[in-house]
Parts: structure tokens; C-alpha cells; sequence
């Protein structure tokens, strides 16, 4: 038999139909069967068995176990329809029909409140009618009827649909509210619904204090209902504004007076506000008056007798200062036989005597006085019963006593400070001024000559002198010993300094401040900063300026020279340097900008960093600053431009372009070659070298000194101790300039390193750097520090981001795409996790850190493919099927992909991938010879290959491929702006297409666990230059703890 048009359908209460066409000896019948819970209970087919009724013929069997068969390989269950969507249902009809009825019936039934006063606190009852009302007995059965929009009958003349909108406006917003606490009870019974038992019925509802505030919102400037709890009723207006309570006072006994409330007084609280109920009216008080008043009727209802309180003599002047002087504003107290005022306390004096008996010693005698009593506050119990005191005001001179003086004399009670500068100095500065506000000061003669003297005012002149600067500092009446020494209590970031005269002299935020912190940052020694005139290097001239220009408590004088110096960078954009007519093609504003950048540096004997984003043109302003030597020299000398091998080609074909103008020399082929063209440099405008020639190639260059030495990609000179780095410092050059777009990829010491090829010293020594900055920077987070180091480099830094001046560039999209391993993936990496886990809990990071960070390479290994690291390994990559449909969509929809990788073994399992699917690729690498690299680049977008796999290091740099609009970046690296440079690959000038990139991350993985630690590690390259970057080299064994964690 066989089985056709087969459907099923699943209803309520567990049902299930289930109909087929089946097939049998070359006839058609129709089967039908339904089940309920799992189990036929009905079937039917049209066969001959079907319609005699003699139970169930073979092709309901048939159907049967071709449906129990199909569930078992679908694997899944029939849904019902649950009893919650199917009240849902029953509920939003009944609303639509109460809708509509209502628009026959009207809105014009009106709900009023009855507010019970209860022993147990404020409950509500509710009457609901037109012209007649009705108590509402059920409160639980009403909120069911508007729920569900029931018509109710409450007598012969009265019934509505229950529904919110079948109240009059102003009975709506008193319905929402009864609702909202009837859904509050409905919750707190749910376990009735749970157990099928009925809700329990009541006729009124309890108030807590938040929903006390909230029904007094919507009853303000009514007319209430009330009844107290011996059933008594009565209307009371509810307002804010509260008549003047009248507390009675009568004599009471031989030595007191009893208080008296009125009568028919009820007090109770709400959250943020306390209620009275006096004469006809229900008031509200909050704010500053509620919580004045609830404490003293939270008092009052305490009171065991009945709204009665007695108070004796002896204590009715503190009653009469801290009660009756804080509830005049809203309270009057009313008496015949007594007067209240007559127990005023006497007002409290105070007196603060300082005495400095001796050097390093300051005494303190205070007093304390009411009326003709004085006294010692720390000898207080002297202090007679009769005397009505100001305890608050007693315990505000006691705290500023405790506050500045640690210590008592040894003869007496008065505090004594001895030995201890810092506690003169805040006595001086914050304790004498608060004594003052608490009473009379008396100072010694011999305490006024310990005075606090304000910053003397600093003179800083500086002047032009060729390529140095000189720079003279002077405090007014000071030697330049004493200053010296006051510049050290500044960086022991002491708040005074003590002359020989005994006086303290106020470090503030005036110009000694300043001044330290700028001879802090130029880094000079003593010796240097003892001298009347400091000699400083002339690219100084910027970060003194910066500082200089605050002008906090000091003159300033600057020389025409360095004011000239000054003007030219800060007006670069309005010099006079025009791009050379030779150049061929057209800058864009802001390289135009860069040209003009570099021009001014260079007439002023500096060097700089041109840090643009990649894919801004950094190569076309530098040829600009070329071409326009070219046009104005007086003596023949080369530019040599250093840069990795892979893009020697790239800068000549470049200057062919846009200068052509320029004599252009490749020093590349085999050791003779380069020798040879080497010894005709002098004759030509360019030099071009890779880094790794020039370091082999060293002499060929030690008799020439270049006119500008222009190294690209200047990272590859950020360790110091390379042989990359040693040679590009070695070239004698009269100006030098750095292309990056990464000043920093992991630490501030690249930045040292670049800046040390620019101008040595600039940056100081690196054990100097290191200290100073690159240590309280990266390890300490001192933004104080940072602040200083972006002041010394800002000038010598030209960074713009595409965000900034390419407003046409199309957005770039970046989406992180997950994958899952399964199966035998999942066990290899698993295991290898555990495997490296227990080795770094037994120590084994520090014992042998080369065997960690080549499993943690393993690890990210098997994300991409086990095979990479298991050469037996056969099954498949989860990894590797999600890249696949990526570029199988991408290159339906139109798209060119750039696909990179670290390791290049995946990019050859990707391509033998690719050419199964019938998906024509081309691959680069680090082996691909140069000329090949330049003829794919070119290739790529003028013919049908859609799809480029690049490795990541071979192919981050130096290649234009804006035919591709898709990105795709296989496995994380280590260094996000890598990774971000392969990116801007397609993301550059000329792209016209928005770009998307997708980041393919392995799930629960070290991968997944690598993009956190790169959040947590970018921070620093952030906050001096623009991205972030974590290097294999720089983890520790918490930082790969970190990456295992799943």
C-alpha cells in the first residue's frame, strides 16, 4: 500500500484528525482517523470493510502506523491548544460583544468608594448604580465580570455588561484602581485556581500604605464617604490644606501639665504621606510637614490613655525648644493657666581660646556658657540639673573639638595637638573657620604667627634660540634651592610646604602646580632644573605651550621666536604651502591638510607620525611632501622610503601614478644588484627598500644622508631591540615621518620606539618612559599621566578616522556569526581543554609557557577544523558549514567576499571545500611571490571569481580590493587592528557598496572567550591613539584561565 495527500490536524482537549489517500492493488480510498491522547477512539474509509462497520479495515492500519512511524522521525509531539489562549479567546470575544453593547448602553454607570476606618487599618466597600446604587458584596466576582465583560442584574431596574468603558469618566480612573487591587488579591489566591477551588468572596479591601497614597490621588477635592469602626458615618472633604490643630495645655499635679488632642481625631499613614481627619475635612500632609507631624502622632497613638499626655516641669524647656518651637508652623498649642514661652532655654555661648605654648604644640580651651553658668564641655557633668540645655548645639562643638584634636593635655582636659604638621595645617585651614561658626575665637600671639600663606606668583619666561628653547622659572622672594624643594612637596602631592619662619605656605592649584607638573613632563634632572637658564630641544616648544597656556597664578613671557614656532602649527590649515603643480590627480581636503602637516614639521626641524585611518591615502600626501621637495631644492639629496616587501611594488606603481615627475630607484633583486643600484642613489629622488633589505643593506647607505626617510607601516619597528628597528634608526636622514595607522598594537613601548626613530630622546630613555609613563599608563590607569603624554605627543600625531572625513564612505556592518561543535569536534576540544586546564592549576603556565600557548593554539585549531592539528581526523567542521552557506548566500546575492585566516592550512581546506561547491576562488598567502600578489589584486572584480582567501598576515596590508563588499574573517586574531586593517581592504576609498563583515566564532570556546579579553585588553591603545590589541606573547596565565572559561 501506499500512502498519499497525507494531512493531520490537532484540536482542543488533546484531539487529533488525521487524513490520507491509500493506495491498494491500483484502487484509491480515503482514510480518516482520529485520536485523542494517543488513542484511536473514531476511523472511517470508503473501502467495502470501511462502510459494513466491522471494525477497522487495513487501510486505516496502514495509516496508522504510517503516522506513528513519521512522529517517531520527526520526533516531535502534537501541540494542544492550552486552557490559557483558549480563555484568552473566550476573553477578548466577550470584551468585543461588551464593546459593542456598551455603544447601545452608554457609558454611564458610576462605581463611588465608602472609606472604614478598622482597628486593622483603612479597608474600601464600593457602590456601583446610575440613579439608584448598590453595595458590591462580591468584589472578587465583579473583577471577574469586567474581565470577562458579563452582563450582571443587580435589581429589576439596573444591569450592564461589565466592561472599564462602561463607566462615566469620572468613575473610570476609581474602576482601574479597584481592578488593579482586585488582580493584586486574584494573584496572592492563585493556589485556589491551582487546587479548582473558589476564590474567597468579600465586600471590602484592604489598603496598604502605597495604595492608601494612591486612592487619595484620585479622590482629592472630593466629598468622601467615611465610617469609623462603630459604624458611625460621615462625608469628609479631602484636601491639602489642613485647619490649624489646637493641642490643649492644663496645669496637671503639683509640677506638669497634660496635652489634649481633639476629639474625633484619626491619624494613619501612607507611604509618603500621613492623614488627619479634622472637623469635616480629610487632609493630607506631605513632604517636609508629613514627617514633622507623623512623629508626633505616632507618638500619641502609643500613648496608652486616650489622646492624653503629661510632661513635668523639669523637662518642659526641652519640650518647648525641640517639640512646641519644631510644630509652631503647623500646630497651636492653646492654655490658660500655663505659657509655654516662659520655659525658653537660655542661649547656649561659646568660646575657642588657641594658644601654641611651645614649638610643634597648639592647646585649645573651650567654653561653653548659659547666662552666668559656664563650664568645660569634656568636664560636662559639672554641669547643674536646672540649667535647660542646647544638647544639639553642645554636641555640634563636641564633634568639631573630636574633629581636629586627637589628644587631651596630660594636666587637664584641654585638647592638644603635638607634633603632627598635617594636623596644624588643617586646623589652620578648616578647623579655625568652623570654630567660628560655633562661637568666639581667641588666638595667642604666639598662635598668629603660625599663618597659611596663599602660593607666591611664579614668573616663566621662554625664548627661541635656533633649535633649542630656553626656559627661565622664578617664585617671587624665593631662592632657587627653596623652590626646588616646594616643587617636591607638589609631587609628594603634599597640600602645604613649611618655610624655616614656622608658617605654611598653601600648594594649591596656582602656578607652582603648573609649574611642576611641566618641569615633571619635560623630564629634566636636578642639576638641570638648578640652573637659572634650562636648555631644552625645540620640538619642547608644543607641550610648553599647552602648558603655558592655562596661566593659573603665574606670568607668562614668550619671544617673537617661539611665538612664530607656535603660530605655524596651530595655523596649519592657513599656510602658505600649496600642493605642487606637478602632483598628478587631486587631494581631498583633509589630505591636503596632511600635506601641509608634514611641510610645517619639516620647516621646523621636527619629524611626525601621519596616523590615518587605513584606506585614507596616506601614500598620496607623503608623494605630495615629495614632488614639492623636488620643485624647491637647492641640493640634490634622495628620499628613501622603507616598507614591507609586499608593498615595494605597491609605492612604486604609486609614484608612477601620482608623481611621475620623480626619479624612482627599487633597491630589491639579489645582493649584487642591490649593491649596484645602491651606488647610483644620489642620482635619483626615491629610494625604495624593504625593511628586511635595508637591514642586510645597512652600509650601502652610511655615506648618504637622505632628505627624508619615510618608513611605512611603521609597526614594524615597534620593538626596539629588532634589527628592523636598529637599522631604520641607523639611516642619516634630515627629516624622518612615520606611516601607521597603529601607532600602538600592544604597549606603550612601540609608541616609544617610533618616536626614537623620529627624534631620539624625544620620548626620553626607555627605562625613563617606562617608568613614567608607560607603567602608571598601563598598569595604574593614571589619567593624570596620560593627559601628560597626550600633551607631549599630540603635535607630533596626525590621526583622522573615516568616520571623520569620508562622510561619502559607505557604513561598515560587523556581525559576530556563532557555530556550535558537535560530535567528534566537540570531544577533541573538550578533552584538549581539560588537558590545559589542569595543567595551568598545577602551576605548569610559568614552568613551561611555550607547551600552554601552543595548546591554546591547538584549541583554536579545532574550532576551525581538527584536522588542522589531527591528521586522521574524518569528519567534519561546524565551523566550516557555516562559512560555507555564508559565501554559497553572499555569492547569490551579488556579493565579492574576502575571506581571511591566520593559518593558511585552512585556507587550502576552504578552497579544495570551495571547488566541490563549484566555487571558483583565488588564494594569497605568504608564499605567493610579489608580482603574483599585485596580479590577483588587480584581477580580482574584472573577472568571475567572486570569492578571495587571504592570509592574515600575508594580505592585512598594502592590497585595494574594493570590488569586495563582504568580509569574512574565519578565526579571531589576537590584534584587532590586524584584523581591522585586513578589513579596511575592501573598506577604503573607492568603495561605493556598504561593506558587511562577520566575525565566525565557535561557540562556548576559547574564540567566544577571545573577544571578551580583547574588550578588557584595548582600553590602553584607546586612550592614547584609537584601537586595541592583545598579543600571544602578553597573556598570562589568568588571562588563558579567563579564555578556557566556558
Amino acid at each position: 500500500m501506499t500512502i498519499t495527500e497525507f494531512s493531520s490536524s490537532t484540536f482542543w482537549k488533546g484531539e487529533t484528525g488525521i487524513k490520507a489517500t491509500v493506495s491498494d492493488s491500483g484502487r484509491s480510498y480515503r482514510s480518516s482517523l482520529y485520536l485523542k491522547n494517543g488513542q484511536v477512539f473514531d476511523y472511517s474509509c470508503s473501502c467495502a470493510d470501511g462502510r459494513s462497520y466491522k471494525g477497522m479495515c487495513p487501510h486505516c492500519a496502514a495509516l496508522l502506523a504510517y503516522y506513528q512511524t513519521r512522529r517517531k522521525e520527526e520526533n516531535s509531539r502534537s501541540v494542544f491548544t492550552s486552557q490559557e489562549i483558549r480563555g484568552m479567546i473566550r476573553e477578548y470575544t466577550n470584551r468585543e460583544v461588551a464593546d459593542i453593547l456598551r455603544e447601545e448602553e452608554g457609558a454611564d454607570v458610576v462605581l463611588r468608594p465608602r472609606l472604614l476606618f478598622k482597628s486593622s487599618g483603612l479597608e474600601l466597600e464600593f457602590e456601583v448604580g446610575r440613579e439608584r446604587f448598590y453595595i458590591l458584596r462580591d468584589l472578587p466576582a465583579f473583577g471577574e465580570a469586567v474581565d470577562n465583560g458579563t452582563l450582571i442584574r443587580y435589581g429589576k431596574q439596573f444591569s450592564f455588561h461589565h466592561s472599564l468603558s462602561a463607566f462615566t469618566a469620572g468613575s473610570r480612573p476609581m474602576a482601574e484602581f479597584l481592578m488593579d487591587l482586585l488582580h493584586t488579591y486574584r494573584d496572592y489566591y492563585a493556589h485556589f485556581h491551582r487546587s479548582g477551588l473558589a476564590v474567597p468572596s468579600f465586600r471590602s479591601i484592604q489598603l496598604n500604605k502605597g495604595d492608601a497614597d494612591r486612592f487619595f490621588d484620585l479622590v482629592m477635592g472630593q466629598i468622601l464617604e467615611t465610617e469609623d469602626s462603630r459604624g458611625q458615618r460621615r462625608k469628609l472633604l479631602v484636601t491639602e490644606d489642613m485647619p490649624r490643630l489646637e493641642i490643649r495645655a492644663e496645669r496637671s499635679g503639683r509640677d506638669g501639665i497634660s496635652l489634649t488632642m481633639p476629639e474625633n481625631l484619626t491619624y494613619f499613614k501612607g507611604e509618603s504621606a500621613i492623614y488627619l481627619t479634622l472637623e469635616d475635612c480629610l487632609c493630607r500632609c506631605a513632604g517636609e510637614k508629613g514627617r514633622i507631624l507623623a512623629v508626633f502622632f505616632d507618638r500619641i497613638r502609643k500613648s496608652p490613655g486616650s489622646g492624653s499626655l503629661e510632661v513635668n516641669d523639669r523637662d518642659l524647656p526641652l519640650f518647648y525648644e525641640r517639640v512646641v518651637r519644631t510644630l509652631e508652623p503647623y500646630l497651636q498649642f492653646q492654655s490658660e493657666d500655663v505659657r509655654l514661652e516662659d520655659y525658653r532655654p537660655q542661649e547656649l555661648k561659646a568660646q575657642f581660646a588657641f594658644d601654641c605654648p611651645a614649638p610643634g604644640e597648639v592647646v585649645l580651651h573651650p567654653t561653653l556658657s548659659y547666662g552666668d553658668f559656664s563650664f568645660h564641655p569634656i568636664e560636662d557633668e559639672k554641669v547643674p540639673r536646672t540649667v535647660c540645655r542646647d544638647v544639639p548645639g553642645e554636641f555640634r562643638v563636641s564633634q568639631a573639638i573630636t574633629r581636629y584634636f586627637k589628644y587631651r593635655e596630660e594636666s587637664g582636659s584641654d585638647p592638644v595637638i603635638r607634633d603632627d604638621e598635617e594636623a596644624v595645617y588643617r586646623l589652620l585651614t578648616e578647623g579655625i573657620p568652623e570654630f567660628r561658626t560655633l562661637g568666639e575665637v581667641l588666638v595667642s600671639e604666639r598662635m598668629k604667627k603660625l599663618r597659611v600663606l596663599p602660593p607666591p606668583t611664579v614668573s616663566v619666561g621662554v625664548s627661541g634660540r635656533g633649535n633649542w628653547l630656553e626656559l627661565k622659572v622664578d617664585a617671587e622672594g624665593m631662592s632657587r634651592q627653596e623652590l626646588l624643594k616646594i616643587l617636591d612637596s607638589y609631587r609628594q602631592k603634599k597640600k602645604y610646604y613649611r618655610l624655616k619662619t614656622g608658617e605654611f605656605l598653601e600648594l594649591g592649584d596656582g602656578g607652582l602646580l603648573t609649574v611642576a607638573e611641566m618641569l615633571d613632563g619635560l623630564g629634566l634632572t636636578k642639576a638641570q632644573m638648578s640652573e637659572e637658564v634650562i636648555r631644552l630641544p625645540g620640538y619642547r616648544a608644543f607641550y610648553l605651550d599647552s602648558i603655558l597656556e592655562a596661566r593659573r597664578g603665574m606670568s607668562v613671557y614668550r619671544d617673537r621666536m617661539f611665538k612664530t614656532v607656535i603660530r605655524g602649527m596651530k595655523a596649519v590649515e592657513d599656510s602658505d604651502f600649496e600642493v605642487p603643480e606637478s602632483f598628478c590627480g587631486e587631494l581631498r581636503e583633509y589630505q591636503k591638510l596632511g600635506y601641509k602637516w608634514m611641510k610645517t614639521l619639516d620647516e621646523l626641524g621636527f619629524g611626525g607620525i601621519l596616523a590615518d585611518d587605513m584606506g585614507l591615502g596616506k601614500t598620496v600626501q607623503v608623494i605630495a611632501l615629495l614632488l614639492d621637495e623636488r620643485e624647491r631644492r637647492t641640493e640634490q639629496k634622495p628620499s628613501l622610503i622603507v616598507c614591507p616587501a609586499s608593498l615595494v611594488y605597491n609605492w612604486e606603481n604609486e609614484l608612477e601614478k601620482f608623481g611621475p615627475s620623480l626619479k624612482v630607484l627599487l633597491v630589491t633583486g639579489n645582493a649584487a644588484q642591490r649593491r649596484e643600484a645602491a651606488s647610483h642613489a644620489g642620482e635619483y629622488d626615491v629610494v625604495i627598500t624593504s625593511y628586511d633589505l635595508l637591514r642586510r643593506d645597512l652600509e650601502l647607505y652610511g655615506d648618504l644622508e637622505f632628505r627624508y626617510q619615510i618608513i611605512d607601516e611603521a609597526q614594524y619597528i615597534k620593538n626596539a631591540g629588532t634589527l628592523n628597528a636598529k637599522a631604520a634608526k641607523a639611516v642619516s636622514a634630515v627629516s624622518r615621518f612615520a606611516l601607521t595607522g597603529t601607532p600602538i598594537e600592544n604597549h606603550l613601548g612601540e609608541l616609544w620606539s617610533i618616536f626614537d626613530y623620529l627624534m631620539p630622546g624625544f620620548l626620553f630613555s626607555y627605562q625613563k618612559f617606562r617608568k613614567e609613563y608607560e607603567i602608571p599608563v598601563s598598569k595604574d590607569g593614571d589619567r593624570k599621566v596620560l593627559e601628560r603624554l597626550h600633551q607631549l605627543i599630540g603635535p607630533f600625531i596626525l590621526r583622522r578616522l573615516k568616520s571623520q572625513v569620508l562622510k561619502e564612505l559607505p557604513e561598515k556592518l560587523e556581525t559576530v556569526v556563532y557555530s556550535r561543535a558537535e560530535g567528534m569536534q566537540k570531544e577533541l576540544y573538550s578533552a584538549s581543554a581539560a588537558l590545559l586546564k589542569e595543567k595551568l592549576e598545577s602551576g605548569g603556565f610559568e614552568q613551561d609557557r611555550f607547551q600552554v600557548l601552543a595548546a591554546l593554539t591547538r584549541l583554536r585549531q579545532i574550532c576551525c577544523h581538527p584536522s588542522l592539528c589531527y591528521t586522521n581526523y574524518k569528519e567534519g567542521s561546524a565551523k566550516l558549514e557555516t562559512c560555507v552557506d555564508l559565501i554559497r548566500n553572499g555569492i547569490a546575492g551579488g556579493h565579492r567576499i574576502l575571506l581571511f585566516s591566520q593559518f593558511t592550512s585552512m585556507l587550502e581546506i576552504i578552497g579544495e571545500r570551495l571547488e566541490k561547491e563549484k566555487i571558483s576562488c583565488y588564494r594569497l598567502t605568504g608564499d605567493t611571490p610579489k608580482e603574483e600578489r599585485i596580479r590577483l589584486a588587480g584581477t580580482f572584480g574584472q573577472d568571475e571569481v567572486m570569492v578571495f582567501l587571504i592570509s592574515l598576515k600575508a594580505g592585512g596590508t598594502g592590497l585595494n580590493l574594493t570590488a569586495a563588499d563582504m568580509v569574512i574573517h574565519y578565526d579571531p586574531w589576537w590584534n584587532v587592528a590586524a584584523q581591522n586593517q585586513a578589513t579596511d581592504r575592501a573598506h577604503r576609498i573607492g568603495q561605493d557598496r556598504k561593506v558587511t563583515v562577520f566575525k565566525l566564532i565557535m561557540k562556548d570556546t576559547v574564540e567566544e572567550n577571545m573577544l571578551r579579553l580583547q574588550q578588557m585588553k584595548q582600553n590602553l591603545a584607546e586612550g592614547v591613539i584609537a584601537e586595541g590589541t592583545v598579543e600571544l606573547s602578553s597573556l598570562t596565565g589568568r588571562d588563558v584561565m579567563r579564555l578556557l572559561e566556558g
